[in-house]
């Protein structure tokens, strides 16, 4: 009799989460350049907003294309499993009682479940 092949669970999260990551990246070392040219200290904090949003939209459109079923759940866990280290930072360098971590951690599970649909529903190439 054969053995059934087991079904990794976690490798299309940790892959979003990889791609989510690299995404918020290149979006902080562009916007830190921009910053660093034009001197407008302001953008950054809309830059950072910005880099968690693709990155957890660019986080669960990946899983949901790996995964093709349930993009809301799925989306939602991965921004919620995608902010986590964020929160953590945060708690370690003293910003954690910060308004703006909320709107952070929101704003990640809500755009993470908006890539997950996106994913979900994207044509299979």
């Amino acid at each position: 009799m054969r053995k059934k092949k087991k079904d990794p669970r976690f490798i299309p999260y940790a892959a979003g989460i990889a791609a989510g990551y690299a995404a918020l990246l290149l979006i902080s070392g562009i916007a830190a350049l921009i910053v660093l040219i034009t001197d407008i200290t302001a953008l950054a904090g809309a830059a950072a907003i910005f880099a968690i949003a693709a990155g957890s939209f660019i986080d669960g459109r990946l899983v949901g294309k790996i995964k093709r079923k349930a993009g809301l759940k799925t989306g939602a866990l991965c921004g919620a499993a995608f902010i986590v280290p964020i929160i953590l930072l945060s708690i370690i360098f003293g910003k954690a009682g910060s308004f703006m971590l909320f709107v952070k951690i929101i704003l990640s599970v809500i755009f993470g479940a908006a890539g997950g649909v996106a994913g979900v529903n994207a044509k299979e190439t």
